[in-house]
């Protein structure tokens, strides 16, 4: 049997690429990068490894646009469609909806890539003063964003696939993924000590700061982060099934 995937990708590249809202993300992104690398530099204090480190996993901004960014992506993947009609094109079309579900995903993640490929240029901007970053901590960094991302964006989706209005879909992906990042940091507070290990275990900071961002590679990590995703884009699968039978 023929996938329908590739015309799908396809349709989501098209929609994400050619909208004038993907730009003004684009330009605010970069903004705030530009900002958050100025920050690193002061605070890494001429040190290649804690500027990156600050610039690609402690520093404020850097999870301001890590938590957000996925919502605004994908809260109109599936919540825009149902309000104007063309899902439902969509679903009356031979294709299934696991397609559907793994098309809207991977085009979001493909435009976020698309938005943090232009950091690379202050890898360039570094090098070219003469400080060579560690090949190994740029790998993991950059892996550590696509694995949050991934995760944050499937959690988005599923979100999206439960309403028709994109407002709503953002406020509840931004929700979980604040939630997500504030819970495994206040687990301290409660005095557990193995209520601090399981959020040790799944604190996105926590992941940032003891590995990603200091070029160490957890495969336990990157399964977390995998078997996550794969579960949200299974519940959203379900619930777009859920809709075709409304």
């Amino acid at each position: 049997m023929r996938t329908a995937l590739p015309p799908l990708l396809w349709r989501e590249l098209e929609s994400l690429f050619f909208s004038p809202l993907a730009y003004i993300v684009l330009t605010i992104f970069l903004l705030l990068n530009g900002v958050s690398f100025g920050v690193a530099l002061q605070v890494g204090n001429g040190a290649v490894t804690d500027t990156l480190a600050y610039f690609l996993g402690s520093g404020h901004l850097f999870w301001v646009v890590l938590l957000i960014w996925p919502t605004l992506v994908t809260m109109r993947l599936v919540a825009e469609e149902r309000r104007s009609g063309t899902l439902e094109m969509v679903l009356t079309a031979p294709v299934r909806d696991g397609e559907v579900v793994l098309a809207k995903y991977l085009g979001a993640m493909v435009f976020q890539a698309f938005l943090w490929a232009p950091t690379l240029t202050y890898i360039v901007i570094i090098r070219r003063y003469g400080a060579l970053p560690d090949p190994g901590q740029l790998f993991t960094a950059y892996l550590g964003i696509a694995s949050v991302t991934s995760l944050l964006t499937a959690a988005g989706l599923l979100f999206s696939t439960l309403t028709d209005n994109q407002i709503v879909a953002a406020v509840l992906s931004l929700v979980f993924n604040v939630l997500a990042f504030a819970l495994p940091a206040s687990a301290p507070l409660l005095g557990l000590p193995w209520l601090e290990q399981v959020a040790a275990a799944i604190s996105m900071q926590e992941h940032f700061v003891g590995s990603f961002s200091r070029g160490i590679l957890d495969t336990g990590v990157l399964t977390f982060y995998a078997a996550g995703t794969a579960v949200l884009l299974i519940v959203s699968t379900r619930s777009l099934e859920a809709r075709r039978w409304r």
